[in-house]
C-alpha cells in the first residue's frame, strides 16, 4: 500500500498507483478545461494578429498594458509547463517519443499545441500515475489551471449568467465550459442552470459552426458531441434552415465566411423552431 503523491493529498492507494482516484479526476478535468481557457485568453494577447475579446462579452473594449502583459506571462507560463512535463514524460517513457512528435507535428498555433499537449497527457495518464513526479505534475497545473480560470472571469468573462444564488456576485459562462465558478464565493453551478439567463445575454452572438457548437453543447443536456452538432449546423445551413450572417461587399454583395446567430441554432438544437419554415436568404451584418 502506498500514498497518494499529490501533496495535501496522502491517501491510501492499494492499486499500486501513486495518485488516489480522486486526484486522477482532478488531473482529468484540469486537462480537460486548461485548453479552453488557453484558447479564450489567447484572443486577447496584445499585438497578436487576429487576437480578439470573447464574442458577446461584457469586456471592455480593449485591454489595458498591464492587463495584457499578465495574460501573455500566464499563457507563456502554462505553454512552457505543458512542454516542460512532455519532455519529462518521453525521458521515462522513451516509446512516446514519436506519438509526442506525431501529435504536435505541423500545428499552426500554440492553441493547438496546448490542446494536443492535454490531450496527450489525458491518453497517458495511468502511466504518468506510476511516476515519481506525478504528483507535482497534478500541482502544477492546477495552479495554471486557477491562473487561467481566475485572468478569464477578469478578463474575458464571457456570457453574464446572473446573480450567484449564494452571495449575488455576478456570474458568466465561458463558452466551452460546462459550470460556472463564482467569482467572488467559488460557488460552482452548472452552465445550463443559467440558459434562461444566458439567452437574453447570447442569442444575438454571431460565430461560425464549431464555435456555436461548443457552445451548445456546455449548455444543453442532449447534446453530447461538437464534432457531430458542428457537422448538423452545416447541414441546416445547406437545407436554408439558417439564416447566414455575413458583411457586405462595397457593392452590397455577401462576402466572407458565413457565420450563424447562436439564438437560431439553440432554437434547432433544441426543437423548438420550425425548421422547415424558417425564412430563406442571407442576412447582413
Amino acid at each position: 500500500m502506498i500514498h497518494c503523491l499529490s501533496p495535501d493529498c496522502g491517501a491510501e492507494t492499494t492499486n499500486g498507483l501513486a495518485l488516489c482516484d480522486l486526484c486522477q479526476s482532478k488531473a482529468r478535468l484540469v486537462l480537460a478545461v486548461l485548453p479552453t481557457y488557453f484558447r479564450n485568453l489567447s484572443r486577447w494577447r496584445p499585438g497578436r494578429a487576429g487576437s480578439r475579446p470573447v464574442p458577446a462579452s461584457r469586456e471592455p473594449s480593449g485591454p489595458s498594458v498591464g492587463k495584457g502583459d499578465r495574460v501573455e506571462q500566464a499563457l507563456d507560463a502554462a505553454s512552457n509547463e505543458l512542454g516542460t512535463w512532455a519532455r519529462a514524460l518521453v525521458e521515462d517513457r522513451p516509446y512516446l517519443a514519436t506519438v509526442l512528435d506525431e501529435m504536435t507535428a505541423d500545428l499552426p498555433d500554440e492553441v493547438q499545441v496546448v490542446t494536443r499537449l492535454s490531450a496527450f497527457f489525458e491518453e497517458h495518464l495511468t502511466s504518468i500515475t506510476t511516476l515519481d513526479w506525478c504528483g507535482e505534475f497534478v500541482r502544477t497545473l492546477s495552479q495554471h489551471e486557477v491562473t487561467l480560470r481566475l485572468l478569464t472571469e477578469r478578463v474575458a468573462p464571457g456570457w453574464y449568467a446572473g446573480g450567484c444564488r449564494s452571495c449575488g456576485s455576478g456570474t458568466y459562462v465561458v463558452p466551452g465550459i460546462t459550470w460556472v465558478t463564482c467569482g467572488g464565493c467559488g460557488a460552482t453551478t452548472y452552465a445550463r442552470d443559467h440558459l434562461e439567463v444566458v439567452l437574453n445575454e447570447a442569442r444575438d452572438w454571431v460565430a461560425r459552426p464549431k464555435a456555436l457548437a461548443e457552445a451548445v453543447v456546455a449548455l444543453v443536456d442532449s447534446e453530447q458531441s461538437v464534432v457531430k452538432l458542428n457537422e448538423r449546423i452545416r447541414r441546416w445551413s445547406h437545407l436554408e434552415w439558417l439564416q447566414p450572417v455575413r458583411p457586405l461587399d462595397e457593392r452590397g454583395r455577401p462576402t466572407g465566411i458565413k457565420s450563424y446567430r447562436f439564438g437560431d441554432v439553440l432554437d434547432l438544437a433544441l426543437g423548438v423552431a420550425d425548421a422547415p419554415t424558417r425564412p430563406k436568404g442571407v442576412a447582413s451584418m
